[in-house]
């Protein structure tokens, strides 16, 4: 696997309300606890976010992630296709828009994704980072393109019954993902400007920690 294939995947193609596609997050959300991205996350803001920054996490979903952070972090706000979640925190800001039509990063000196930055090719990502010029810190866990990652996820698919969505989007999930520090060089950050770092798991995700010198 060593070049990235994007491809469409099913769920973003679907009705928000559809019976599939609610199954598929259900997978996603199961997935997302046997990996670990809540506290992965949590602890990354705590350590790393300033006190008052405002977080923007891109790609929200279902709003899973952004309310279990937003018992940690306060000034959460999320941004999405799909429209506002019945359920998500009343005072945390919805965007519901294309991340390459937003016009309000400014606001946000701390942009978090889970699983959202692999759907975009190559001059898309550049096109990000381009937007990105005073954002101070980028959290991101992705899929990991190895052939590990893909034997794992199709080792774990029927042991949570995962839905046909979900099996056909993990695997082009993990074709579209990242290795070593691809994502970073992507979206185009300067090694003089920021450091960050990578962290592979062997669970199959690749953990992205991108701060401003």
């Amino acid at each position: 696997m060593d070049n990235r294939c994007v491809t469409a995947e099913i769920l973003d193609g679907l009705a928000q309300d559809s019976p599939d596609a609610q199954a598929s997050r259900r997978d996603i959300r199961v997935i997302n606890r046997l990996v670990g991205s809540e506290s992965w996350f949590s602890k990354i803001l705590r350590e790393h976010r300033r006190t008052g920054e405002q977080v923007l996490e891109v790609g929200a979903g279902d709003g899973n992630l952004g309310r279990a952070l937003t018992e940690a972090v306060l000034d959460l706000s999320g941004l999405d296709l799909c429209r506002r979640p019945l359920d998500w925190p009343q005072p945390a800001a919805w965007f519901q828009t294309d991340v390459l039509k937003f016009d309000r990063w400014d606001e946000f000196p701390v942009v978090i994704g889970n699983l959202f930055f692999h759907h975009f090719d190559d001059a898309q990502l550049a096109e990000i980072g381009s937007r990105l010029g005073r954002v101070r810190l980028i959290v991101a866990s992705e899929p990991l393109r190895t052939r590990r990652a893909l034997a794992l996820f199709s080792l774990l698919c029927p042991l949570i019954r995962a839905h046909a969505v979900t099996r056909y989007d993990g695997r082009v999930s993990i074709a579209a993902g990242f290795r070593h520090d691809e994502l970073p060089r992507l979206l185009g950050l300067d090694a003089a400007q920021w450091q960050w770092t990578v962290r592979e798991t062997w669970s199959g995700v690749s953990h992205l920690v991108a701060e401003r010198r």
